[in-house]
């Protein structure tokens, strides 16, 4: 479908007559082009005064309607104020449906920003591809100028989400405030089931989904100790992630073993804020939530020496004991938590690899943690680490260079990642018997939302920005290449050129990445095999090695160039070693002088011989092992009972074969039936082993791998030795006088 048909399936109708006139643009455009005399100046002045009074309106438009917006809720504000001292049940349904019109508002609003912002960058698009003239440098200044779409509705939904939880919520009676005192006594402490669940959100979808949860839950706040204003209130959170250099943290992770760690510096707001969380979480089956976790705080000029163990937590915790505001028993625990970490990131030489800065909306009942759920939006991903010998963040424990807020151009972008989809995680904690509520459900299998298992910004950030340094890669980089997260359908790919694409690692920074980590292969081999390495790629096509022998050109005992030096053994380099199989075996057919490698005379090169020439081998890119939960269909059993049949069927056939050959041939018939047999035999018994094992391995969705190479050959060969001695033997029988 068009832009043109999108952009009307999604027009809100009481605005309909302020939306950017895209199909009367597009209009202008050709009728302007296939006119005799083509496009010209006066064409393009009254397309840029079109374009120009679109913007104006749509700006005027969003001024006018978010400040309409803020004046309805504070006046909801002050009715809810004076409602709470009389209650009536007619004034209640009255001042819900007003809010409740107020926050359907708020999301057409966001999603009327997006549409017109997506309907310009199109337009624009079309026109400086058509015409000679180039408007986008232009248009940009006057858009930014006229910023409509960077609207921020943050403090609009706070304020709804108060107003709606003023009221209170759908478990309480009508208008009783919801406190933490009043959840007293609800909430079974003992028997909880407990479950998580990740999902990524399409940007088009934010709102839609915040303005649904606003109405179940109160947003929650995370505000810094001391005074807080409107303007200090930020809802950035940023965490440094540890690992050593052998990312054994990320590796464990990624395959989610038992035990498996995940230690991170955590602070909320600007980098300003001194109070810095150390937090570790310990990934254990038994958990349904399938982690523990363990928090507690440092200020920020002691973190430093914490991560070299110069520095430790006692004082701190003498101060809880002189406090006694915690038990004897939870002061110690306390003490051998702290101690347990500082151990654990000295002991395996932890230091800052990744950071992640994205701003979170989080949704709960204070003091209620049946249902949890947090939006996390705009998540970029920071390189930390000093690899590649290159300083970031130098000896201290995060770098300092990062300008803050996050702008959308940095000077560091090669050293970052943006991620385009937010991500919603809910948690559930309820007691054993009751069921999730309809609303989370609902929300939970709607379009809005694409389920994200396992997701982890961490292990994410890692094989984008350091892939050259680990060999293993999360299941769901394949999913979000695809761009496969739900969008409204009218607005559906249509946004890729005004957001930053997905793909970015799998074009540019994919390329650098898998050249830098060819360049350390080859590194790595020079000094066993001899061999330099250049990286070539070409266009976004992944790159490919080419090793060239060292000793061309090399100096010989005389010190001459370009003679022909002696062949050492151990030239031959573990990379042109083939192992055995049908490919290797193609070698021992060529012929030695007439192959592609053979060196002969040229019309145009003149001779060439062996040692006069570098020799050149391509090694094509290796793939990385990506690890993931397998997804087994129906038909992936049905197949394999397909397999376990296919096996009988030849088995049969065989024995077949060998019990006729047995029964009713010479001797030397009978010695071939019998192995035939044999063979048969050994099929039936292992086809149903095979069978039994794949079945085993698809219940436990174990990724395999599921090939058996092994007996396919057996049998080859137990088939050729039969037929071969049989013939062998009888031609030898026959040729006797």
């Amino acid at each position: 479908m068009k832009f043109g048909d999108n952009l009307q399936d999604s027009i809100y109708s009481p605005w309909k007559d302020n939306y950017v006139q895209y199909n009367a643009l597009k209009k202008q455009l050709e009728d302007g082009l296939f006119k005799h005399a083509g496009w010209t100046e006066r064409d393009e002045g009254i397309f840029g005064e079109t374009l120009d009074g679109d913007l104006t309106k749509v700006f005027n438009f969003v001024t006018s309607k978010f400040e309409e917006l803020q004046e309805r809720t504070t006046q909801a504000e002050l009715k809810v104020a004076t409602f709470q001292d009389a209650y009536n049940q007619k004034a209640l349904e009255t001042l819900t449906s007003s809010i409740s019109e107020v926050t359907e508002e708020v999301n057409q609003l966001s999603k009327y920003c997006r549409t017109n912002y997506a309907g310009f960058l199109k337009i624009i698009k079309k026109h400086d591809k058509n015409v000679p003239y180039k408007l986008r440098p232009v248009f940009m200044v006057q858009l930014k100028s006229r910023a409509f779409y960077s609207v921020n509705f943050d403090s609009l939904v706070v304020r709804l989400s108060k107003l709606y939880h003023s009221l209170g919520a759908e478990s309480l009676p009508s208008g009783t405030p919801i406190t933490p005192s009043v959840l007293t006594g609800i909430l079974n402490k003992e028997g909880l089931d407990r479950a998580s669940f990740k999902f990524w959100v399409h940007p088009d979808n934010v709102m839609e989904v915040k303005t649904t949860v606003l109405k179940h839950l109160p947003v929650v706040l995370y505000t810094p100790p001391g005074p807080n204003t409107a303007e200090s209130l930020d809802p950035s959170l940023s965490s440094v992630y540890l690992d050593n250099s052998a990312f054994d943290l990320y590796n464990s992770k990624l395959e989610r073993k038992e035990g498996a760690q995940a230690i991170r510096l955590r602070w909320y707001g600007s980098p300003s804020n001194n109070e810095i969380f150390v937090e570790r979480k310990i990934h254990h089956e038994i958990n349904k939530f399938g982690e523990y976790h363990d928090r507690f705080t440092i200020k920020e000029k002691y973190v430093d020496a914490f991560l070299k163990g110069d520095y430790t937590m006692d004082r701190q915790i003498a101060k809880l004991r002189e406090q006694g505001v915690k038990s004897a028993a939870e002061i110690e625990q306390y003490g051998e938590m702290v101690k347990d970490v500082q151990k654990c990131i000295v002991d395996m030489k932890l230091r800052s690899v990744l950071r992640t800065v994205y701003n979170r909306t989080a949704f709960q009942i204070p003091g209620d943690k049946r249902v949890r759920l947090s939006l996390d939006t705009d998540l970029c991903m920071i390189r930390e680490d000093n690899l590649d010998n290159t300083t970031r963040s130098g000896n201290h424990w995060r770098r300092m260079d990062i300008d803050y807020p996050m702008g959308p151009k940095t000077a560091y972008e090669q050293d970052m990642t943006r991620f385009n989809y937010a991500i919603l995680e809910v948690k559930l904690e309820l007691p054993v018997g009751k069921t999730t509520p309809a609303w989370v459900e609902e929300l939970m299998n709607s379009h809005l939302v694409e389920s994200a298992e396992s997701f982890s910004k961490y292990v994410h950030g890692v094989a984008m920005l350091l892939e050259s340094h680990v060999a293993l890669l999360p299941f769901w980089l394949a999913q979000l290449e695809k761009e496969s997260i739900k969008a409204p359908e009218s607005m559906r790919g249509q946004l890729a050129s005004g957001t930053p694409s997905l793909s970015r690692a799998a074009s540019t920074t994919e390329i650098h990445s898998i050249n830098s980590r060819r360049s350390s292969i080859s590194s790595r081999s020079d000094s066993d095999n001899g061999a330099s390495t250049r990286s070539l790629s070409k266009g976004k096509h992944r790159s490919v090695d080419v090793v060239v022998d060292n000793q061309y050109g090399a100096q010989n005992g005389q010190g001459h160039y370009g003679s022909t030096p002696k062949q050492p053994a151990s030239r031959v380099s573990s990379i042109s070693k083939k192992s055995f199989g049908f490919k290797g075996l193609g070698g021992v057919f060529k012929r030695g002088g007439k192959g592609k490698d053979s060196h002969e005379s040229s019309p145009l090169l003149g001779h060439s011989d062996v040692d006069s020439v570098p020799k050149v081998k391509i090694i094509p890119p290796k793939p990385k092992k990506v690890v993931g939960p397998l997804k087994v269909e129906a038909k992936v059993f049905f197949a394999n009972e397909r397999t376990f049949l296919k096996w009988m069927n030849f088995a049969i056939l065989l024995g077949t074969l060998g019990m006729g050959l047995f029964n009713g041939a010479n001797n030397i018939g009978r010695f071939a039936g019998i192995i035939l047999a044999i063979t048969a035999l050994a099929t039936l018994v292992y086809a149903i082993w095979l069978y039994e094992r794949r079945l085993t391995m698809l219940r436990n969705k174990d990724p395999g791998p599921y090939d058996e190479p092994v007996m396919p050959t057996l049998m080859c060969v137990c088939m050729l030795s039969a037929i071969s001695l049989n013939f062998y033997l009888s031609s030898n029988i026959k040729s006797k006088p």
